[in-house]
Formats: structure tokens, sequence, C-alpha cells
């Protein structure tokens, strides 16, 4: 069903998520990597997915925020997101780089 063993996720130019297919297209963990696969038709009624849909502005690639990329456009933004990069961190079998799901992995930290 998919060709590379390997997926990397960008937005803005920036790695956002990489891990192999399996973990990618069976848990996304990025919020924008589960907005787009959520918009990726699918044939089988039963792996159809909610379909996600981004609100807010596209942000320039020429003049991108402060923090995250994606904090414009991100359901599950807070404020670190708006003030700080997220960088690149194992979860498992994925490198993710995203606030909220560190806030998942360690809940009051």
């Amino acid at each position: 069903e998919h060709i590379a063993d390997e997926v990397m996720v960008m937005y803005l130019g920036r790695c956002v998520e990489k891990g192999s297919k399996e973990a990618i297209f069976n848990n996304p963990r990025h919020p924008y990597t589960q907005a787009l696969l959520s918009a990726t038709p699918r044939l089988n009624p039963d792996m159809r997915r909610e379909r996600i849909k981004l609100t807010g502005e596209l942000p320039s690639p020429m003049n991108p925020p402060p923090g995250c990329a994606f904090n414009a456009r991100c359901r599950r933004a807070f404020g670190t997101c708006v003030q700080l990069q997220p960088q690149l961190k194992q979860y498992g079998e994925q490198m993710v780089a995203c606030f909220a799901v560190d806030q998942d992995e360690h809940p009051g930290a």
C-alpha cells in the first residue's frame, strides 16, 4: 500500500514527525500529520479517519511565526507553542516536534 519504509512529515520546511511507515500511518502523533492523513481518501469504509479540517491562516514561509510554525492552525496549541520552536523528540518508534505530544507523554511536567 505504501512504497517507503520511513516517512518524514514536513511543515513549512521543518520536520514535524518522522518514523516507520507503520508507526506514522497507524498512529500519527503530530496534529499536522493527523490532519494530513485524515484527508487521505480510503476505499475501505472501515479504514476511514474522521476528517480534521485545519482553520486559521497559512503562515508565510518567508516570514514564519515565532514558536511552532503550525501553532496558528493547530487545535492543540497553547502558550508554549507560540513562544518556542519544538525540537524533535523520540516517542516510541517516532520522532515528533510537538509540545502537546510531550504534554501527553509527560503530564504535569
